[in-house]
């Protein structure tokens, strides 16, 4: 490795770790490498910033985060209301709920902090109520808000796609299995602590007559019909991801102002600017990272990378399970987005050296990431869920630990079984 490459990557340690926005830390490391090494000029910066953020594919992100700020409105006490009584005779049926309610949700913002934010203010406290341990709660509701990178519409997964050349609604299909078979372990786990703790709710039972059950089924219908909307314009060939997008918008819209009543002028401004603060941000890391690529690719970084891993070990499982640690640790200092764009032009090519599917080793690599959500320090996830429920951090732990190695285990599961992502896209193609 040349020095320009590692003053370049010296100085995107420092500037991480002394806390400069990550957008900033690598435009910085990336104009450390030019200078360093004496060409090409530093105009290639802005002239390659400017051409990752000029895609058509990207549009999409902003668009689904725009349908998720909408969609907060009218929506998310529904969906809540249709799996409370779905699961109300489930042992722990609360938590159950919540959990079914975050993967609604999910589909429908695309976002894990939004998702753990708006099901928590709603569930959380209720279940503290009913004598839930804070520590569990907060846990789960920060694992189901991790749903919204695996559970199509996701953000995430439109930036993964865009990095690695492959399809979004591959991406979007393949993620439905994994997702929803980890909110059954999450489900399946929040169960088994209810029965062992032999809690007693303190809540009546609910009963719901048969015209309650079709009322409250009817109200979630159209909640629901969202990314049904979205994944069929997407797989039929209809329309674009980008193009489904601005559907979800225009129905999230219709949904929040026309059917429910629920949005005002001012909710509406307050929704449009956190949706610009958020989608400028996460364009900010795209465009930086964009000629962090190139640098990369040009230096020749993931052939020396995968030169000297399978100079260690040429057996697949052993380098899956050093990716899987790898992005593990940096999951728990680091962005999602970050990691996905630093990271996927480095690994990704020894995955397709191993024979791995892209579109698989996607949904493994956001599998994973989403335990690194929920691991401090930076735990995004997890510290919203404390926040909305007004407790300190370390109060989390140690019940949280279960739910991380809930989800830990469902993201190995879906690394070794490419059947659960890629054979799904197989067979519906």
């Amino acid at each position: 490795m040349t020095m320009p490459l590692v003053w370049m990557f010296v100085t995107l340690a420092v500037t991480l770790f002394i806390g400069t926005p990550v957008g900033l830390s690598i435009a910085i490391s990336c104009m450390t490498f030019l200078l360093t090494n004496g060409y090409p000029p530093l105009d290639i910066l802005v002239q390659r910033m400017v051409s990752g953020a000029n895609s058509f594919t990207m549009l999409a992100m902003p668009l689904f985060v725009f349908a998720g700020s909408l969609m907060m409105y009218g929506s998310t006490p529904r969906l809540m209301k249709f799996a409370n009584m779905l699961l109300r005779k489930v042992p722990g049926g609360l938590g159950a709920a919540s959990m079914a309610a975050c993967g609604f949700f999910g589909a429908v913002s695309g976002s894990g902090v939004a998702s753990a934010a708006a099901i928590g203010s709603i569930c959380g406290p209720e279940m503290i109520k009913q004598g839930y341990p804070k520590d569990l709660t907060a846990g789960l509701i920060a694992a189901g808000g991790t749903m919204a990178c695996i559970i199509p519409p996701s953000i995430i997964m439109v930036v993964y796609a865009s990095t690695a050349s492959v399809s979004v609604g591959d991406m979007f299909l393949a993620g439905v299995v994994p997702g929803l078979l980890t909110i059954f372990a999450l489900i399946l786990l929040n169960c088994f602590m209810a029965i062992r703790r032999e809690q007693k709710e303190k809540k009546p039972q609910m009963h719901y007559t048969n015209h309650e059950k079709v009322s409250i089924a009817a109200d979630a219908i159209l909640p629901m019909l969202m990314p049904v909307f979205v994944l069929f314009g997407v797989f039929s060939g209809f329309c674009t991801a980008t193009e489904a997008a601005v559907v979800a918008v225009l129905y999230s819209f219709i949904l929040a102002v026309f059917v429910y009543r629920e949005l005002s002028f001012r909710d509406f401004f307050n929704a449009a600017a956190d949706s610009v603060v958020t989608s400028a941000v996460i364009m900010l890391i795209i465009s930086a990272a964009t000629p962090f690529g190139w640098i990369l690719s040009t230096q020749n970084v993931p052939q020396l990378f995968a030169g000297w891993l399978l100079g260690i070990t040429h057996e697949k499982f052993l380098i899956l399970a050093f990716f899987f640690l790898m992005l593990l640790c940096l999951g728990c200092f680091m962005e999602t987005v970050c990691i996905i764009i630093l990271v996927t032009p480095i690994i990704l090519p020894i995955a397709l050296s191993l024979g791995m599917n892209p579109v698989h080793f996607g949904v493994a690599m956001l599998m994973n990431l989403m335990v690194g959500s929920l691991t401090p320090p930076l735990s995004v996830n997890l510290f919203t869920s404390c926040r909305v429920l007004g407790m300190k951090y370390d109060e989390a732990f140690p019940r949280t630990l279960y739910v991380i190695a809930v989800v830990a285990v469902m993201a190995a599961v879906t690394m070794i079984c490419p059947l659960l992502s890629s054979g799904v896209v197989n067979l519906f193609k």
